[in-house]
């Protein structure tokens, strides 16, 4: 008997060396419930083999080869609070030869640590873990139990497509299966982009002829808003003045009726900057950009971002980003220490930056700014003198949390979390009407479009409140909003006219690389004129989301026409929009 629990104890303390990681991530950054439960599910799953008869022994040296994994995973924790999933291997092996020399610290001492850490184990197993050990019926049980529990809660709370789903979630959350799946699709999506400089000279590029002969400054300007979702906009009839400042702008166009792509950032946003439909990343990861077309005509091309490069808000923007000609990520790249930065960054912080590249005076300019907006915590996202609504920011981060496991909360504490969501689109307005002025302070030939990757469900959410993900009209109907200069709207009225023309009209944000390629005359073999809200042939087409899972589904089959409480104006005739792109009725 005292054999026997020398015996366990010992094998405790292997598995947990292999799932090290996992039990620091339940501390990291702060400890959680839901960390503690994926430790003890990694752990039962560790021991999987040795219920169906394997030796514990020969199990642990099968398992040899994943404490090799472990110091860089703990390297990872430490530096930037995440496991090495998909988004930070595929930036390391993105990244340029400076980044690299700047992680040549961490690389030593994860080096030096899985020297250390294999030594420890293989003495460990060697001499402490009994060779013809096997897990008796009260041994196979617990570890069954800790597999099937959590996995038979969800089915019996929320379906067996859930409950499935849950399985998945569960595995690639934790180590080392994160890690090995995060590898392999690292590795798949960095064979798919591996020609995507090149795109830029084999694309064949036509412009218009009259953007060649175009006597102004040329500044063009694309804001990819994030988590905002129109509902919380005072532009689109919110009862609370989330927008004053935007409202105030002369000349702001705003579309009534924008769906998403995709409900999370890595879906939505490749579907935004290129052609691809929603969903199909292969495709995205393939084609030209947005970024891809200007540069090829000629523009100085810029990506700003309050993002993180290695972290998972930004995935495969990093890639886009890229094929920029400079490009900044205010909360997260390596610093000269090897440490990643992720403090994270208010989108007021782009604004410095843009009046510096502006006063460079280049002829032709394109920003990409990628925006922090409005995804959780919220009370992170603004600085306190843009908070319009009273948040005390600990109490919102208690329920955000709270929320996000499932807790339920007071009318109270929804309504600070809803305030502190709010704050974050005041801080929408503040960025986006500073842009506009330092365009029109530019005297140049500008637009700027504003659109978000996808909304955020709010306290009036039946279920899901404050996170996304999921398919709601909060989380998919966003906001889109187009400013052009006096001096653009001079030298091209037919585009202006075109979008005009299309303010009521329902179509996706797949039109994004379609329409800001139309407003510069760019042209290339994905474009498609019909596809663009600039056109008056403006022939949208079906509103296809891509939910989580990557199933598809037709927005307006599952959520049919209504007039909600964005005050929407009906649709307008032919006849009106004849009108307004002749010039004779404004709409």
């Amino acid at each position: 008997m005292v054999s026997d629990r020398r015996a366990w104890l010992s094998i405790f303390l292997a598995v947990n060396l292999i799932n090290l990681p996992n039990l620091v991530t339940c501390f990291i950054p702060c400890f959680t419930w839901l960390a503690l439960n994926l430790w003890i599910f990694s752990m039962a799953l560790t021991l999987l083999a040795c219920v169906f008869g394997m030796r514990a022994r020969l199990m642990l040296w099968i398992a040899v080869p994943l404490i090799l994994l472990v110091p860089a995973c703990l390297a990872s924790l430490f530096s930037i609070q995440n496991l090495p999933t998909t988004f930070l291997i595929l930036a390391l092996l993105e990244t340029n030869q400076a980044e690299l020399s700047a992680l040549q610290v961490p690389v030593l001492f994860s080096g030096l640590g899985t020297l250390i850490l294999v030594t420890l184990y293989v003495w460990f197993v060697k001499t402490r873990v009994p060779s013809s050990f096997r897990l008796g019926p009260v041994g196979r049980g617990v570890i069954i139990s800790s597999l099937l529990i959590p996995i038979s809660y969800d089915i019996l709370a929320q379906g067996h497509v859930v409950g499935l789903a849950g399985i998945k979630q569960r595995c690639l959350t934790t180590f080392p299966c994160s890690t090995l799946y995060g590898a392999y699709e690292a590795f798949d999506i960095r064979s798919r982009v591996q020609n995507r400089k090149e795109l830029v000279e084999d694309l064949a590029l036509k412009q218009e002829q009259a953007f060649q002969d175009e006597p102004n400054r040329q500044v063009h300007m694309l804001v990819i808003g994030e988590s905002a979702t129109k509902s919380c906009f005072g532009l689109y009839g919110y009862d609370r003045q989330t927008t004053p400042l935007l409202e105030r702008t002369a000349g702001l166009m705003t579309f009534r009726d924008v769906s998403c792509t995709a409900p999370c950032t890595l879906l939505a946003v490749p579907a935004l900057l290129t052609a691809a439909t929603p969903g199909k990343l292969l495709e995205a990861t393939r084609q030209a950009s947005i970024l891809t077309a200007y540069k090829k005509a000629g523009f100085r091309v810029y990506w700003l971002s309050a993002q993180k490069k290695h972290g998972t808000y930004d995935t495969l923007t990093s890639i886009f980003s890229a094929e920029s000609d400079e490009d900044i990520f205010l909360s997260g790249r390596f610093d000269d220490n090897g440490r990643g930065a992720y403090q994270g960054a208010w989108d007021a912080s782009l604004l410095p930056l843009v009046r510096g590249i502006m006063q460079r005076k280049e002829p032709k300019v394109l920003f990409v700014l990628h925006t922090i907006g409005s995804h959780g915590p919220y009370p992170t996202r603004y600085p306190p003198e843009l908070a319009r609504f009273p948040a005390e920011p600990q109490t919102v981060m208690d329920t955000l949390f709270r929320i996000s496991l499932g807790g339920a909360s007071t009318p109270e504490e929804l309504e600070l979390a809803q305030n502190s969501y709010d704050n974050t689109i005041c801080a929408t307005d503040f960025l986006l009407a500073n842009l506009i002025n330092e365009l029109k302070n530019a005297q140049a030939s500008s637009w700027l479009c504003y659109v978000s990757d996808h909304g955020e469900n709010t306290s009036t959410a039946r279920f899901g409140k404050f996170l996304h993900g999921m398919i709601t009209r909060q989380v998919v109907e966003v906001p889109m909003l187009m400013w052009v200069s006096p001096l653009y709207e001079q030298a091209h009225a037919g585009k202006v006219a075109g979008l005009k023309a299309h303010l009521n009209t329902p179509f996706s944000a797949s039109c994004t690389f379609h329409t800001l390629l139309d407003m510069g005359g760019l042209s290339c073999p994905d474009f498609k004129k019909e596809r663009s809200s600039a056109s008056l042939q403006f022939s949208p087409g079906p509103r296809i989301v891509c939910d989580a899972n990557g199933n598809l589904m037709d927005y307006d089959e599952k959520f049919p026409v209504r007039q909600d409480a964005a005050n929407v104006p009906p649709p307008q005739s032919a006849e009106k929009i004849q009108q307004i792109a002749a010039g004779v009725q404004r709409p």
